[in-house]
């Protein structure tokens, strides 16, 4: 009679099979990607590799690509990607704080000091908190991305001083952050369609905007003088997957997802390096950059302070966790550098 240990070690073997038998022919996981990248900018490139990389797995994946916004705005990619409509979403921060208005604290106005700090308190203090609000709600976070740094563009003048904005109405993205930082230093905001941006600026409908570098290279290169880059409203993006959808995916498959994707570290380098390269087009091409100095910058974080205070009272407890997050983490990075 075979000893217990024998017995085991068949039971063992037998499920082993079962198992690499079934992987092997378990059909391919099936999905909708929904996004909206420029062409030609350093996003579409890592959207097309990410592409590339899952094509080339075709016995583990079968994707339906959507890659120029042909499935809606960034609320609706949540809406549907919540309902497993969508199965993978890139959406930017702005777009997070309409279902995790909480989002606001960290990009409030002049949260960070410079580029290094808001990494790693990202990296080490809010990424892990950021991803169990979103899971709570249905949505895993696959990997975070990175936008950069908000700026103002206008169309006859520079703003270089708080000031420069009082009497003037600036287009923004329905937000609470935008909103709260026009009105802390004295501007009107108006909330328009793209399609309508353009004629409204040439109309003085608006006399400009807040939004980031590559939109004002993409969209209105020639079409206002002057970009401000404030360097006081950091924004970043994140890569999801419907919660239900990939649990129902291998570990494998789930890895795969993440590793077909440029790897952060390395995505940071590339979308900043984009950006400079950006900046230095747009001289040529009408619209001229304008760098803040130190003095110039403290001024607009001062101006600027009353809309933390706002999302913090919006926000309640969930957004005051948040922010001492972000102040813990802050702290840190100052005791690493020696200040």
């Amino acid at each position: 009679m075979p000893q217990p240990t024998v017995i085991s070690m068949r039971i063992l073997l037998a499920l082993t099979l079962l198992i690499s038998a079934f992987s092997a022919t378990a059909d391919p996981l099936k999905g909708k990607v929904g996004v909206y990248s420029f062409p030609d900018s350093v996003w579409w490139d890592q959207w097309m590799e990410f592409q590339s990389n899952i094509e080339a797995q075709p016995d583990d994946f079968e994707f339906e690509w959507y890659m120029l916004g042909e499935l809606g705005s960034e609320q609706q990619l949540i809406t549907g990607a919540r309902r497993n409509r969508i199965q993978i979403i890139s959406v930017s921060s702005q777009g997070m704080t309409s279902l995790v208005p909480e989002m606001g604290v960290l990009l409030a106005p002049y949260m960070f000091d410079n580029i290094e700090e808001a990494d790693f308190v990202l990296d080490n203090y809010l990424a892990a908190p950021i991803a169990g609000l979103f899971s709570d709600l249905g949505l895993e976070v696959l990997q975070f991305t990175e936008v950069g740094w908000g700026v103002i563009y206008t169309v006859d003048k520079p703003m270089l001083e708080p000031e420069d904005l009082r009497g003037l109405t600036l287009r923004i993205s329905p937000t609470i952050i935008l909103q709260s930082f026009v009105e802390s230093v004295g501007a009107d905001y108006a909330v328009i369609e793209l399609g309508e941006l353009i004629p409204g600026l040439q109309t003085g409908l608006v006399n400009g905007g807040l939004t980031n570098a590559v939109f004002v290279h993409n969209v209105l290169l020639g079409q206002v003088c002057c970009v401000t880059r404030l360097r006081g409203m950091y924004e970043m993006g994140v890569n999801f997957a419907n919660k239900g959808w990939l649990s129902r995916a291998t570990p494998e498959q789930v890895q795969a997802l993440k590793d077909s994707y440029t790897d952060l570290a390395s995505m940071r380098r590339s979308v900043r390096a984009y950006v400079e390269d950006v900046i230095a087009e747009g001289e040529p091409n009408g619209t001229t950059y304008y760098d803040l100095t130190p003095e110039q910058r403290d001024r607009w974080k001062q101006a600027s302070s009353s809309g933390l205070r706002r999302i913090l009272d919006d926000t309640g407890s969930e957004g005051a966790r948040l922010y001492q997050l972000l102040l813990d983490g802050k702290a840190a990075y100052a005791r690493q550098n020696g200040e």
